[in-house]
């Protein structure tokens, strides 16, 4: 059965909005050039359900809840440049939950002045809440990280511990 013009504009504005979240999320990360990365851990938190997850590639961490997430987005503040470049979204959209894809390239200087280059994909869950579009789960499935200098062509993974994020991440 065919949607209604009404059923069509509410996935045009569900998948916009998701998209917003998106950006705002990666707004909210981004910095180095003139200001801090990680600028609004808290901002960042409340895109999340109450028991939102985030879990990070090759399962360098994974946290829950909001108060996890903002302390997790905290802790990345010692990076001081990042720029994700996201794109591609594949957005499915089922009643109040919805799933996501986007591609994403990201540059990335460590606290020890270190630049990386990670590829790959977030997976995203979300859920329509009262305030709107939030995020019950977001992963990332690197498909490179690298260095800089070697590049993903001579080198698409560095050994897994040394792309492990040296952050507190127990009980959480």
């Amino acid at each position: 059965m065919a949607l209604s013009l009404e059923q069509r504009v509410q996935l045009i504005e569900d998948r916009q909005a998701i998209t917003d979240l998106q950006s705002r999320y990666i707004d909210c990360n981004d910095g180095g050039w003139a200001g801090p990365t990680h600028h609004d851990p808290r901002a960042v938190a409340e895109m999340f359900t109450e028991d939102g997850v985030w879990e990070g590639p090759l399962d360098s961490v994974r946290v829950q809840g909001r108060d996890a997430i903002e302390e997790l987005f905290r802790q990345f503040q010692v990076i001081p440049f990042i720029v994700h470049h996201v794109m591609n979204p594949l957005i499915e959209i089922t009643g109040d939950r919805a799933r996501a894809k986007f591609h994403a390239i990201i540059s990335t200087t460590t606290a020890q002045r270190q630049a990386f280059w990670t590829f790959g994909r977030y997976h995203a869950e979300y859920q329509r809440t009262g305030p709107g579009w939030q995020y019950s789960r977001m992963s990332f499935e690197a498909s490179a990280i690298t260095t800089y200098e070697k590049g993903w062509g001579a080198e698409q993974f560095l050994g897994q511990d040394s792309v492990k994020p040296q952050f507190d991440t127990t009980n959480r």
